[in-house]
């Protein structure tokens, strides 16, 4: 299963120039986790124009939601300090992973997003 990169994420934000609901977020100082977290939020607020204007599958754009958001929370712990809110987004995410992909989740990708 392929993860939406860094580099796509931002190519895809530069042609759509998305409208993103930035108002119940938490703020950093840190360039690098705010990226972090853009590309989450872009991912999970405009799935559709992504599968429109990409060759990405819905799984794909599922996965690398929880991809981009672990990556936010691991460093945001590292940097701030444990936030049990986040713990409880991760497992909403896969909540919804398994609502939307039933069977066919990828247990061991998830496992290798969350240990890295």
């Amino acid at each position: 299963m392929n993860i939406i990169t860094r580099k796509e994420i931002e190519s895809l934000f530069e042609t759509l120039n998305p409208k993103l609901d930035l108002s119940n977020i938490i703020t950093v100082d840190d360039v690098e986790l705010s990226k972090a977290l853009t590309y989450f939020l872009f991912l999970k607020q405009c799935p559709q124009d992504i599968l429109t204007n990409s060759s990405f599958t819905y799984e794909i754009v599922l996965y690398s939601q929880y991809y981009w958001f672990i990556y936010f929370k691991n460093h945001y712990f590292l940097q701030y300090g444990y936030d049990a809110g986040m713990d409880q987004q991760a497992f909403l995410l896969i909540e919804n992973l398994t609502n939307e992909l039933g069977e066919e989740v990828d247990w061991e990708l998830l496992e290798k997003v969350q240990n890295q």
